[in-house]
């Protein structure tokens, strides 16, 4: 999707996406996964 927009707002929706990304990652657990079959809700919620 960034290769469709102009540089800088690429530069920009990149920038906004890290941090968005940074915040929830610091704020939220791990979600543990087996694989894409595994239902991991059963012992996460």
């Amino acid at each position: 999707m960034l290769h469709a927009l102009p540089k800088k707002s690429a530069q920009e929706l990149r920038k906004l996406v890290w941090a968005l990304d940074s915040k929830i990652l610091t704020r939220a657990k791990v979600v543990r996964a087996d694989s894409p079959g595994t239902p991991w809700w059963r012992d996460q919620l």
